[in-house]
């Protein structure tokens, strides 16, 4: 029996694809909408390993669950004689399963699971509960004070401005006040990221004490931010959550740690706590600046609104 790995789309029973791969297949070079009849009668999707996918572009996700059980445009080579009934009345989305895998729950999982699980059979959410002996906050080696400040936050729409305000209003003008010194801020979200460096270059004293690390950076602009920051040239390091989860990067002369917002996944926690150090080789600041360093004991300011109750409970329990 002869069998057949790669076939035409309308010819295919399975399809394996990346979120990006399959918005590709379905756009054309100028970013339009292409041939989406062969996703019309998806029966069963499955997305596995939606946390991965949540740290490349959850948007592109979203983008194909919208394309999903349109009525087709053209009947390219359709037998009409096993068409379903409900399929012709434009109710394929109500017959198809969804199913979504990850590692753990997240706000923009559960948002397109509710928007776009349309099935007449109802829907079924299992998540396993963190106990207090397995939260990540256990494996947390470095003796550090920990603190978890909470932002007032309306909406969940708002809670990154929320962040960025309350670090402009607040922690930035601390920082600069006490001239601390090796400081770093890890930022889940890339686009909060770029919130925040914009605060910063825009503080006329801020914006020559901080270097940044992220997904996108050269591997010389790293070595070379990671260089001035433990040496103490640059004050403040930026670290992103998704250059933390490509690239495991353990920055060496972090002192003091601010996180943004809690990390997804819940090793990642103790992984940047453990990077924190009460020796850290000092640079070429004043001695003034050295002695303020010295004196000052490791840190740790967690953010958080009341939306990362999930994060919340995979780091503390």
């Amino acid at each position: 029996v002869g069998m057949k790995f790669f076939s035409d789309f309308y010819q295919s029973d399975i399809i394996v694809a990346s979120p990006l791969g399959l918005k590709m297949a379905t756009s054309d070079e100028n970013e339009e909408e292409g041939d989406i009849d062969f996703l019309s009668s998806i029966e069963v999707v499955l997305a596995h390993e939606s946390d991965v996918m949540l740290m490349q572009n959850w948007d592109h996700v979203v983008d194909i669950m919208e394309k999903l059980n349109h009525q087709p445009k053209k009947s390219t080579g359709i037998d009409f004689s096993r068409v379903r009934n409900y399929l012709l009345s434009g109710q394929a989305a109500r017959w198809r399963q969804t199913i979504v895998v990850s590692r753990f729950s997240d706000p923009h999982l559960v948002s397109t699971f509710n928007r776009y699980a349309k099935v007449i059979a109802g829907k079924m959410k299992i998540r396993r509960k963190i106990p207090n002996d397995e939260a990540s906050i256990c494996n947390v080696l470095t003796k550090v004070r920990q603190v978890f400040q909470r932002v007032s936050c309306d909406s969940i729409a708002m809670q990154g401005d929320s962040r960025v305000k309350y670090f402009k209003d607040t922690i930035l003008p601390q920082l600069i006040r006490s001239k601390q010194k090796h400081t770093l801020i890890y930022i889940p979200s890339y686009f909060d990221f770029i919130a925040v460096r914009n605060v910063m270059l825009k503080n006329e004293i801020a914006t020559h004490h901080f270097a940044s690390v992220t997904e996108y950076a050269r591997v010389s602009e790293v070595g070379r931010g990671r260089a001035r920051f433990l040496q103490g040239r640059k004050r403040i390091m930026l670290y992103t959550g998704r250059a933390h989860f490509f690239m495991r990067h353990h920055i060496k002369g972090a002192k003091h740690l601010i996180m943004f917002g809690l990390p997804e996944y819940p090793e990642f926690y103790p992984e940047l706590l453990n990077m924190l150090s009460e020796k850290v080789s000092g640079g070429n600041g004043s001695d003034d600046d050295e002695m303020l360093d010295i004196d000052s004991p490791v840190s740790c300011l967690n953010l958080f609104t009341k939306y990362d109750a999930q994060c919340l409970e995979r780091v503390v329990g």
